[in-house]
């Protein structure tokens, strides 16, 4: 995938810094800037979230058609609407007269979109439905066909998660997914029904980078047993300090990241109900069977800021643990500041009780509310803080636990399978991809065989 640069394309930052200083990807150092510095942040927007596919949206999230929801894409508002044909459209949310958006609500059911400023109207396809005053229009000046909504360049989706980017020029969503969607099926595509939203999204903003949040749902399971110390103390995960230090860290490829972590011997294929089994053996491979019979937990990243969390956690004090999945989509609001949308997911077709205990369980620990995103997003904020200052940044971030640990070559899974989930190689291979799309015009290209 080559991109036609919008200008002269340069890796070097207005003070003379080299990009491909920021990342050591081999020797596990990162510079602290790439958290604090405007500069980059705005090279992001151009050269990863213009170019890249951005999740917006899960298709469980319209019903019926003139369904409305908004949100952003690559920093831009784009609003997705069901049609009276049952697709839904993504278009950036903007009238074509004054620019104003033509949809204010999070979410919302119309017959068509009108634009509250001068009453431009639109179709549930994006097409210019009427103006006011049109009687006054020339019709040379005023063609209707030419003054639809712009829509969102490409709009795709997978296992019912929808995609969108700005660029004509990216790679086909599946491509760009890649061997990801061997373990994305394992989440939320391993029953015959699917997977769907429960309620609307919790969302949140936090005084941190995006990269932060992202960096903690490669698989950065080690920071449990200090950053969480408290939830050890109640008996919510277990007491030992290596108990979760087992499974593998995988790179999947194109910085897709996760890991894959065994637990307690009867909450294998993710804690699910076990009546559940039997029909996700029916979707799933036989390698995806084999994944699934050994991991309790799973967190993970689809790069860029699209991340997910399987884990099984007591929902109180005394309780036997309960599984639960979110997905993340870490919004970049400035270079620290970060807009969180927070999503719990079940299987269409788990029994009610369990949709009830799940989320009993998810809105107690995670979410704005919950006990560990408090302790997450404190240190998150805390990090970008620190490492916006000139001082600080003179000296790298160390990144090296674990990094002479080989691939395992008999993992069923896709990708390279590297044992035991405390390391910091998930990382490191997701800021390998954040710089080769930062200072690359090809970054697919631009991988090494060990990154494919």
């Amino acid at each position: 995938m080559t991109i036609t640069p919008t200008r002269a394309w340069s890796n070097i930052l207005a003070d003379g810094t080299d990009l491909r200083d920021l990342v050591d990807e081999a020797g596990g150092h990162i510079s602290r800037r790439i958290y604090g510095d405007p500069e980059i942040f705005e090279l992001e927007k151009e050269r990863i979230f213009r170019r890249a596919w951005n999740f917006l949206a899960h298709e469980s999230e319209f019903t019926k058609p003139g369904d409305t929801i908004t949100r952003t894409l690559a920093g831009e508002p784009v609003v997705l609407i069901m049609g009276d044909d049952h697709k839904v459209r993504a278009f950036l949310n903007s009238c074509r007269h004054r620019g104003m958006r033509v949809c204010r609500a999070d979410r919302d059911n119309l017959k068509f979109m009108r634009c509250v400023y001068h009453g431009w109207a639109y179709n549930r396809d994006g097409s210019l439905a009427g103006v006011f005053a049109e009687q006054l229009y020339d019709e040379s000046r005023l063609v209707k066909e030419e003054l639809g909504l712009i829509p969102v360049t490409q709009v795709d989706s997978y296992a019912g998660f929808i995609f969108g980017t700005w660029s004509a020029e990216a790679p086909a969503l599946g491509d760009f997914l890649g061997k990801m969607t061997f373990y994305l099926d394992l989440i939320a595509n391993r029953t015959p029904a699917g997977t769907e939203v429960v309620g609307v999204p919790h969302v949140w903003e936090a005084a941190a980078n995006w990269k932060f949040a992202t960096d903690n749902f490669t698989g950065d399971n080690f920071h449990i047993y200090t950053a969480h110390g408290s939830m050890v103390e109640l008996g919510l995960v277990p007491a030992d300090p290596m108990a979760l230090s087992g499974g593998y860290l995988i790179q999947a490829e194109g910085g897709h990241v996760l890991h894959v972590v065994p637990g307690p011997p009867d909450y294998n294929y993710l804690g699910v109900p076990r009546d559940m089994i039997p029909r996700m053996n029916s979707t799933l491979s036989t390698e995806q069977q084999q994944v699934m019979e050994n991991i309790s937990f799973s967190v993970g990243t689809v790069f860029p800021n699209f991340s997910f969390l399987h884990v099984l956690v007591a929902r109180a004090e005394g309780l036997p643990p309960t599984p639960f999945l979110s997905f993340r989509f870490w919004e970049p609001v400035a270079h620290n500041r970060t807009r969180i949308h927070s999503y719990l997911f079940v299987d269409k077709d788990s029994p009610q009780s369990f949709k009830q205990e799940t989320a009993e369980a998810y809105v107690r620990t995670f979410g704005p509310s919950g006990t560990f995103e408090q302790d997450d997003t404190e240190n998150w904020e805390d990090c970008t803080a620190v490492n916006s200052g000139k001082i600080a940044q003179r000296y790298n971030l160390h990144h090296g636990m674990a990094l002479d640990v080989p691939a395992d070559p008999t993992f069923p899974g896709p990708g390279h399978a590297y044992p035991g989930s405390y390391g910091e190689r998930t990382q490191l291979a997701f800021y390998g991809e954040w710089l080769r799309w930062l200072t690359e015009t090809d970054p697919a290209a631009a991988r090494s065989e060990n990154d494919r």
